[in-house]
């Protein structure tokens, strides 16, 4: 792999922690590590979460409010032009809604699930368009799906060996 994309990748990686830390300061909710299993379900619905979610989408006349401060916040060494781009916006609300999506129980952003949403965003907003939540509503809801399928098929799985324990 050559250098620049490996050194992008980490940046990457990196940037969305800084966008995660910065996200529980700017909106107030309280921290949750990615891997505290059943207590993320019980946190994306606690009231504060679930109004945490409705206010990534505050907008003034152009620009999304409090993602704005998040990423100053996330990236306080830039200047407020350079970290403001659309790529920039674009990717951080893509992990804001990873992280605080109701539909899910899930807070690791995937490069996938990153993706699909800042390939909706950033087109938007190069449109010079503010994102709304229903641009992505088609998304969540059929990641919930498939997490909801994933759940039965390991459920049935797990039936089919037991059913197979039984004739040893």
């Amino acid at each position: 792999m050559p250098m620049c994309l490996e050194k992008m990748r980490h940046r990457r990686g990196s940037l969305s922690k800084e966008i995660k830390s910065a996200l529980f300061k700017v909106l107030k909710i309280p921290e949750i590590k990615s891997n505290a299993g059943s207590k993320i379900g019980e946190w994306k619905n606690s009231p504060c979460v679930i109004e945490a979610y409705s206010n990534i989408w505050d907008s003034d006349d152009s620009s999304l409010v409090n993602i704005n401060k998040i990423i100053t916040k996330a990236m306080p060494k830039e200047s407020k032009k350079s970290c403001l781009a659309p790529s920039l916006i674009s990717f951080t609300l893509a992990v804001c809604c990873v992280v605080l999506n109701p539909h899910t129980d899930e807070i690791k952003c995937s490069e996938e699930s990153v993706k699909k949403r800042y390939v909706v965003f950033l087109s938007l907003l190069n449109d010079n368009k503010i994102p709304e939540e229903s641009n992505i509503m088609h998304i969540q809801k059929e990641e919930s799906k498939m997490k909801d399928n994933e759940s039965i098929e390991d459920h049935d799985s797990e039936e089919e060996t037991d059913d197979g324990n039984l004739f040893d």
